[in-house]
C-alpha cells in the first residue's frame, strides 16, 4: 500500500496514524504524553491531548501538495460545475488515494509555473520535461503526450509551410513564453517569435491575420477549435508535427522524496487497476 498505519496505545486508548513519515513524531508524542500525565491533573490531560493532536494534524496538512494547472482542454476543462478533464480526474483520484484534500487551483500557465518553481509544497500539471527544466523540478509520469505543429488562418493561401525553414521565413509566429514549445523553437533557431501570454489573444491574432503562424498541440487545439466552430477558419499547415513530448506532473524541487514516492505509487496503482483507462474513456 501507499501509506502505512501506526498504532500507539496510551492508557488503553488507541491512536491511529497514517503515513510512516511521522513515526519519529509519534514516538516523541508518546513520551511527551507520558510525562505530562505525571505532572498534570487528570482533568487537564485530555485538553492537553487535544492540543497535541491538533498540532499533529497541522503537521500532516503541511505535508499535502497543492496542485496547480491551467485551462487546457481536454486535459483541464473549466466549466460552471468546476474542473474536469483527463488530468484533472487523474489528479483527483491520486489525491483521494493519498488523503490529500487540497483543491486544484487554476492559474495562467506562467504564474502556475513560477509558483511551483519557487515554492515548496506545490505541483504543476501537465508539463513537458525538457533538458532545461529537468533539474528544476521533481517529476512523475509520463501522464500523456503531445504533438506540436503549426496552424494558420485558412484564408492565408500564400502560406505554404512544408519545412521548418519555411516557417522561419514568415514575419510572426505567436507563442506563449516559458513553455516547451517556446524553448524548442528558440533552440531550433527561430527569431520571429511573438510572445503572448493569453490563449484567447493568440487565437484572435491568428483569426485577425495579425500573426502568421500559431504552434499548438494537435489534439488539444483542434478540440478547442471544434468547440468554438473555428475548425474551418484555422487549419494545420502541411508540415507534420515538429515536436513531440511526454507530459508529466512537476513538483517543486524541495519536495521530499517520500512524497514523490507516494504520488508515484498512487499513479502506478491507478494505471494497474484500470482506473486510468476508465478516465480516458470519459473523454
Amino acid at each position: 500500500m501507499i501509506m502505512n498505519i501506526s498504532i500507539v496505545t496510551v492508557e488503553n486508548l488507541k491512536f491511529y496514524y497514517i503515513d510512516n513519515h511521522y513515526h519519529k513524531i509519534l514516538e516523541y508524542f508518546y513520551y511527551f504524553f507520558y510525562i505530562i500525565k505525571k505532572f498534570i491533573k487528570k482533568e487537564r490531560v485530555m485538553k492537553t491531548l487535544f492540543i497535541l493532536l491538533l498540532f499533529i494534524n497541522i503537521l500532516f496538512s503541511s505535508d499535502q501538495i497543492q496542485p496547480l494547472t491551467e485551462s487546457w482542454a481536454p486535459y483541464q476543462i473549466e466549466n460552471k460545475n468546476g474542473l474536469s478533464g483527463i488530468s484533472i480526474d487523474l489528479i483527483k483520484e491520486i489525491q483521494k488515494r493519498l488523503g490529500n484534500k487540497k483543491e486544484i487551483k487554476l492559474f495562467p500557465w506562467k504564474r502556475a509555473y513560477n509558483i511551483t518553481l519557487r515554492k515548496k509544497g506545490y505541483a504543476l500539471f501537465l508539463t513537458s520535461k525538457s533538458k532545461e527544466r529537468e533539474k528544476l523540478f521533481k517529476w512523475i509520469g509520463p501522464i500523456a503526450s503531445i504533438k506540436v505543429r503549426f496552424f494558420k488562418n485558412a484564408s492565408r493561401k500564400d502560406l505554404d509551410i512544408k519545412t521548418l525553414e519555411d516557417a522561419k521565413k514568415v514575419d510572426s509566429i505567436i507563442v506563449e513564453g516559458d513553455t516547451i514549445t517556446f524553448d524548442t523553437l528558440k533552440m531550433l533557431g527561430f527569431k520571429n517569435l511573438d510572445i503572448n501570454t493569453l490563449a484567447n489573444n493568440r487565437l484572435n491574432k491568428l483569426l485577425e491575420n495579425k500573426t502568421d503562424l500559431l504552434p499548438a498541440d494537435e489534439v488539444t487545439f483542434i478540440y478547442n477549435l471544434k468547440q468554438k466552430d473555428l475548425d474551418k477558419k484555422i487549419l494545420p499547415v502541411k508540415m507534420e508535427a515538429f515536436f513531440e513530448s511526454k507530459l508529466y506532473i512537476a513538483f517543486n524541487k524541495d519536495t521530499s522524496d517520500d512524497i514523490i514516492k507516494d504520488w508515484k505509487s498512487a499513479f502506478e496503482e491507478i494505471k494497474a487497476d484500470g482506473t486510468y483507462d476508465k478516465i480516458l474513456e470519459r473523454y
